[in-house]
């Protein structure tokens, strides 16, 4: 397998798994934290499956990465929590945008932090990037174009500055040690830093009257314990075989693949999602997908 093919594998399977966990936590768990317990639930059965079948035969090498594989999961645990709570309040086709704002903010912690640098044209790429997340997320009212949920939009934010500490450690991680082994730690420290961050005694109750229901069981085991796992590992394995930038150019295409499941996913003939299709909203929404990708994509290559 190949960089290229692994990272495409990686974003389309990511772009199903977030029109699937839209409906999850909006139609089929009665909150953001019910479904946050059943994600925690099912990294820990990802965790145990690696530890258990895959590290005995793939190995445990590089214990100097550790470190960086339990700050992966940690960072990924943070963001898809805020994710999650943002994608419960936004339209699919908004959410994910915002979220891809990740490397814009792993750019800026380089230059504050790292002492590193970007050029008059990537800092152009970053004003792009934020243009276009606030874009995404406005809506017409009154004659003007507001952020009416604003809760959503401070909460994916929140996820993608998280999600793109993430980014960074785990390519720091596949220098230290395998792909198997950085998925089996990475998934045991999400569950943990998921299970801190939801799960109360409400919650629990709730993901288990949820769970009682198959139809909800088998659509979240398919979408985290099954294709998630797999969108995840195919991304590692891109970091590992290609170069960093190249495979973040790749997968910024994300925005796109999921503005196209959201018009499909919302017509009258298959109206699964319900967002709205007027012209208007989609031209906003395709101009500030466009400008988030290409931002995106400016940075990374820079």
């Amino acid at each position: 397998m190949t960089w290229v093919t692994a990272v495409l594998i990686s974003t389309t399977l990511f772009a199903v798994v977030v029109v699937l966990d839209k409906r999850l936590t909006t139609n089929l768990f009665p909150s953001a934290g019910a479904f946050n317990v059943g994600f925690g639930v099912m990294q820990a059965c990802v965790a145990v499956v690696y530890f258990a079948f895959v590290i005995p035969g793939a190995g445990f090498d590089g214990g100097s990465g550790i470190p960086w594989a339990m700050a992966s999961g940690l960072f990924w645990g943070l963001g898809l929590f805020f994710f999650f709570h943002g994608l419960r309040l936004e339209e699919v086709s908004r959410a994910v945008p915002v979220q891809q704002m990740g490397p814009v903010f792993a750019a800026v912690v380089a230059v504050l932090f790292l002492d590193e640098s970007l050029t008059a044209f990537q800092w152009v790429a970053v004003v792009f990037v934020i243009g276009g997340a606030v874009l995404v997320s406005a809506r017409p009212e009154q004659g003007l174009f507001r952020i009416a949920r604003g809760r959503a939009f401070f909460l994916l934010l929140a996820g993608s500055f998280s999600m793109g500490m993430a980014f960074v450690v785990s390519e720091q991680a596949t220098r230290e040690m395998n792909v198997w082994a950085i998925q089996a730690v990475r998934s045991a420290t999400m569950c943990v830093s998921i299970f801190l961050l939801s799960a109360r005694p409400v919650t629990v109750r709730q993901f288990r009257s949820a769970s009682r229901n198959l139809y909800n069981l088998w659509m979240l085991v398919l979408a985290e314990g099954v294709l998630a796992p797999l969108a995840a590992l195919a991304f590692i394995i891109a970091l590992d075989l290609g170069p960093v930038s190249s495979v973040s150019v790749v997968s910024a295409s994300r925005p796109l693949l999921t503005l196209m499941l959201g018009v499909a996913l919302s017509t009258r003939y298959w109206n699964v999602l319900n967002e709205p299709l007027d012209r208007e909203t989609l031209g906003f929404k395709t101009l500030a997908v466009v400008m988030i990708v290409g931002g995106v994509g400016v940075l990374s290559l820079g």
